[in-house]
């Protein structure tokens, strides 16, 4: 099983990277991996459309197999196809401060 989080610019995923697994991702193109503390993860770049400022937003797309995750790969597929407007409304998201 799988978890996963989305996380809005690059300073945000350094930071939770850091926190999380004690490095920075490494990526190549739009795919990256990320791995320390006894885990690793994908990350992918993907620039989701904001319509209400009309504009795109960096967010990055990071998932793992996890012993407490509850989501099959088929869903994760899916989760990574969700729209910016649905990215806001999830809980666990790290979206940029606004201000």
């Amino acid at each position: 099983m799988y978890s996963y989080i989305w996380i809005e610019g690059e300073k945000n995923l350094n930071d939770f990277c850091m926190k999380r697994f004690g490095e920075k991702p490494h990526f190549m193109e739009t795919i990256g991996r990320v791995s320390g503390k006894g885990a690793s993860a994908k990350v992918h770049l993907i620039y989701k459309h904001d319509e209400q400022e009309s504009r795109y937003r960096e967010m990055y797309f990071l998932y793992m197999e996890h012993n407490s995750g509850k989501y099959f790969y088929s869903q994760i597929q899916e989760i990574e196809r969700w729209s910016y407007e649905k990215i806001r409304s999830d809980k666990t998201a790290i979206l940029r401060k606004r201000g």
